[in-house]
């Protein structure tokens, strides 16, 4: 009976002589860093944070099938008082929000009547936006993330932009005359 009483005894402390061991092994230490910044970017639109982008007068004789583009009309957002450049932070992020329930797509802006009163607005037709040198990818305007980036400056003074092109676009066979305005709306993530 000692013996076994000898031998359980054994296994208990060898089992806490190994936990107590591995408790006191230290393989390493996780370093957490990080910044907390406020949210500074303002768009420098031409009129305060808003901007115009007049994109023409065309005739509805020259959308005659789905997908007929107009001449692209250059733009850009331009971001002033944005934080410096950093590891954690080396870019802001641009989002876009526009009504698109009536092209039924949300690669084109519905239009509506903005600028003019008593006037029916277009319809076939919306507004297509996309960045500079990629006129086929077209931005999407339901807040999508992982479209644009702006890499952020280096010195406080400095201004940070992105160039676009923006057009219309048929979306049905026939297009109807009138009002073609739109507003789309850009968000600025820190992530």
């Amino acid at each position: 009976m000692d013996f076994k009483k000898n031998i359980i005894a054994g296994v208990a402390l060898a089992t806490l002589s190994m936990h107590g061991f591995a408790a006191e092994m230290n393989a390493g230490t996780i370093h957490f860093t990080g910044e907390i910044i406020e949210s500074s970017c303002t768009i420098q639109g031409d009129d305060g944070t808003d901007s115009t982008i007049p994109l023409g007068t065309y005739p509805t004789s020259l959308f005659n099938t789905v997908g007929k583009e107009t001449a692209l009309t250059e733009f850009s957002i331009t971001l002033a008082n944005c934080p410096l450049t950093s590891a954690g932070l080396p870019a802001v992020q641009l989002t876009f929000n526009g009504p698109t329930t009536l092209t039924k797509t949300k690669t084109l802006l519905d239009v509506s009547k903005i600028t003019t009163t008593g006037e029916t607005a277009a319809t076939g037709i919306g507004i297509a936006v996309s960045p500079a040198g990629k006129d086929d990818k077209l931005i999407t305007m339901d807040g999508a993330e992982g479209q644009i980036y702006i890499e952020l400056a280096t010195k406080s003074e400095d201004t940070i932009k992105a160039d676009f092109n923006a057009r219309y676009k048929s979306f049905a066979d026939a297009v109807t005359a009138g009002p073609a305005d739109a507003d789309m709306t850009v968000n600025i993530l820190y992530r």
